[in-house]
């Protein structure tokens, strides 16, 4: 726990150097391995044989001489215990032996077949060492035999040659890990340079002025990319802070307007209190417009609020298009067409009730005589249209009209252009439900606003 601790708290330059020795490590460890047992493999079986070779040209005498002629020179190996020979008779006796071995007990137990050889390694204990032996028994026929045809010889050379070859690869293997490590650090560090300029530069950008730029490194790589990301956002945060600065501007130029009336009105009824009657309806007016923006601000943050996760539930969309046709249909001489088709979606009621009035007012105010207000099914998206046959906008502003505070020139007077906040407050709702709100064609004169939303797919009835 303490290891992953400090492997953590160290940089990603440590880190990867560390891995990248760790992988050569292991891969040279494993290479070793397979070298090393390659080499006992090769040399095992030149011991055994060089020991069947000893114990054939012995064998080949007694089959042609037998033993009687067989002299201790005939026997001998390497004149010490390295390399062995003995010859049995019948009764398993020494009859012949390496002169280093001379009155030693036979040297194993085996007796295999005539024709045929028996292979053991085994610890014979020769001048008080424990060294193994690979032993190779033949059995062979002769004048006088059977005879049985010893030989063997120490896997002590094996064992110092595999043990020195292991030391090589360790000696060998230390300066190249370290040539290795030093290698990749430098070569990270210098990969990770351009994101430490990156880093210096975002460091250095204040919130109040985002306009300056990450370097891009050459090529095209994932630091370029990085760096293309990093410039990316920084342009995203800018454009979100002028629009934030945009907002809070039109916000307050949008509140001062109403502020001043009633400010001016307070101090005219102040001077001269026989006018305030008539300042009154002044007064109210300003206080609703004020009220009206303040909610639709509050309704905006609402819809920009990622964290906020009002109550979702079936909502009837044909239920709201009848309700807020019968409120306009009450409140103006306008004639309001309904056409409501079912439609369910899931959702916050109230938001959507006020996504679809914000369309129907914002027809009342432009109409001339008709509105026109529907909800439908197309594949999977339930649909709201409200049309006027007011002057319609024109191909330029119908993404702008979207846009908080914007009201079209033919719009500005604040007895039609409302707050500028409708249409953004429609769209926002729509955001936040999946769908989207947008300006449509019409083969009619007047405009076309289309509310579209994700239908709620209901199981089934039996």
């Amino acid at each position: 726990m303490k290891l992953g601790k400090v492997i953590a708290a160290t940089g990603v330059r440590m880190r990867t150097t560390a891995v990248a020795v760790f992988a050569l490590a292991l891969a040279i460890a494993a290479a070793g391995v397979v070298v090393v047992l390659l080499l006992e493999e090769s040399l095992d079986r030149s011991v055994t044989e060089s020991a069947r070779s000893t114990g054939r040209q012995v064998a080949i005498q007694l089959v042609r001489e037998g033993a009687r002629d067989l002299s201790a020179s005939d026997v001998a190996s390497t004149g010490d215990t390295e390399a062995v020979t003995q010859v049995l008779n019948a009764r398993g006796v020494p009859i012949a032996s390496d002169p280093a071995i001379v009155g030693h007990p036979p040297l194993t137990a085996a007796r295999p077949s005539v024709g045929h050889e028996t292979i053991e390694t085994l610890p014979l204990g020769l001048n008080g060492d424990s060294d193994d032996y690979r032993v190779v028994s033949q059995e062979v026929n002769g004048p006088g035999g059977p005879y049985t045809v010893i030989s063997a010889r120490s896997l002590e050379p094996v064992t110092e040659a595999s043990t020195r070859l292991t030391l090589l690869l360790g000696l060998i293997a230390v300066p190249l890990l370290a040539i290795s490590g030093l290698a990749v650090y430098r070569a990270v560090g210098s990969a990770l340079r351009p994101v430490e300029r990156m880093r210096r530069t975002v460091a250095e950008i204040s919130t109040r002025d985002l306009a300056a730029r990450v370097p891009l490194p050459p090529g095209g790589d994932e630091v370029h990319r990085l760096a293309v990301t990093l410039n990316e956002m920084l342009s995203r945060l800018a454009s979100a802070q002028a629009a934030q600065r945009r907002f809070v501007a039109d916000a307050s130029h949008e509140l001062r307007s109403p502020l001043s009336t009633i400010s001016t009105a307070l101090d005219v009824s102040g001077r001269h209190p026989e006018s305030t009657g008539d300042l009154v309806p002044v007064i109210g007016r300003e206080t609703a417009r004020l009220r009206e923006l303040v909610d639709d601000l509050l309704m905006l943050a609402r819809t920009d609020d990622t964290t906020d996760r009002p109550s979702r539930t079936e909502v009837d969309l044909d239920d709201i298009v009848r309700a807020e046709a019968e409120r306009v249909r009450g409140e103006c001489a306008l004639d309001v067409e309904v056409r409501a088709g079912p439609a369910k979606v899931r959702g916050s009621e109230a938001q959507l009730r006020r996504a679809v009035r914000n369309l129907v007012d914002n027809a009342r105010g432009h109409a001339r005589s008709r509105i026109r207000v529907t909800s439908s099914v197309r594949g999977d998206l339930a649909v709201v249209e409200v049309s006027d046959d007011g002057p319609g906008v024109g191909e330029a502003d119908r993404d702008r009209i979207f846009e908080r505070f914007v009201r079209l020139d033919a719009s500005r007077q604040r007895g039609h252009g409302g707050t500028g906040l409708g249409l953004p407050i429609v769209a926002g709702i729509a955001a936040r439900h999946g769908g989207s709100a947008r300006y449509a064609e019409s083969d009619e004169p007047g405009a076309r606003f289309v509310l579209e939303l994700p239908v709620l797919d209901l199981p089934e009835e039996e």
